[in-house]
């Protein structure tokens, strides 16, 4: 039998102003910075790193004369504002005047700003800094991460409208609820990741009750029949899962017809039980003997 517990990875995002990780089981922290999945043995794979904030202060320019343009862009954008959240709203985006988006104040996480978007980014872009994502995304946990409001708002039939943002004290920022991966974990270079990356399995809470869902992050060196202490050792397109008292970087399955272990003799796809790991009306489970 399989042991569900080991087979799910949480994910979490290093905090914005705090050089350590949440404990296995938070939601998401504003960072640009650290990928932040964490493991089935609760280990990290952020930095913890803090950035710089992306919202304007109102500072002089070069000479010290006076308001940059930048900031005087910022301040026409919120005088001219007729949005009904104010400053402005993630979601739906409203209250900035392009090229200027509506993002969390990232200057004390409390409320919204207007920002910058030097490089427009999306799911399948990575992010060090806030200006790297496009208008209605934030970055989080080293990724650009939609707003959403409903599943509906997600990539589909994957994306879950799950993640929540909260601050530096681990409490939710209002309406900062961004979108799960639509990525393939039988598959992950079909899309939905940065180049390069995993499409994994983690868990979120919404209402109260953990869901799974699927974020990208950083594969590990571990090929199909491996020995993993957690997800984070395995490659792409597997997942460290115990059967039989071995845990082992297995093949993810589709069931109940799915033939991905085909290529993998002598086993078959089995799956986790009662609940099932279900995600986009796709059952999955693991190549196993």
């Amino acid at each position: 039998m399989f042991a569900r517990s080991s087979l799910l990875a949480l994910f979490a995002v290093v905090w914005l102003g705090c050089a350590s990780s949440r404990p296995a089981g938070s939601e998401g922290d504003a960072d640009p910075t650290g990928d932040g999945a964490t493991g089935d043995d609760g280990s990290t794979g952020g930095d913890g790193s803090t950035s710089d904030s992306a919202a304007p202060d109102g500072a002089g320019g070069p000479d010290g004369a006076g308001p940059d343009a930048s900031a005087m862009a910022i301040d026409a954008a919120i005088d001219a504002n007729t949005c009904s959240t104010q400053p402005c709203s993630l979601f739906p985006q409203c209250g900035c005047t392009s090229p200027l988006t509506c993002d969390i104040d990232f200057t004390d996480l409390n409320g919204t700003a207007c920002r910058a978007v030097n490089t427009p980014g999306t799911e399948t872009s990575t992010c060090a800094s806030f200006s790297e994502c496009a208008a209605g995304y934030v970055c989080a946990g080293g990724h650009c991460l939609r707003y959403c409001a409903a599943d509906t708002d997600c990539a589909q039939p994957r994306g879950m409208c799950a993640i929540q943002i909260t601050d530096q004290n681990d409490q939710p920022i209002a309406g900062a609820i961004t979108c799960s991966s639509n990525c393939n974990p039988i598959n992950s270079a079909a899309g939905g990741c940065p180049t390069g990356q995993k499409c994994g399995f983690f868990t979120a809470t919404r209402a109260g009750m953990d869901l799974d869902i699927l974020q990208c992050t950083t594969p590990g060196a571990g090929a199909i029949g491996a020995a993993c202490t957690s997800d984070a050792t395995c490659s792409s397109n597997t997942l460290c899962s115990t059967y039989n008292a071995q845990q082992r970087c297995r093949k993810v399955c589709t069931r109940p017809a799915g033939n991905e272990c085909a290529t993998v003799p002598g086993t078959t796809c089995v799956g986790f039980g009662t609940p099932g790991l279900v995600i986009g009306g796709t059952e999955y489970g693991v190549c196993a003997p």
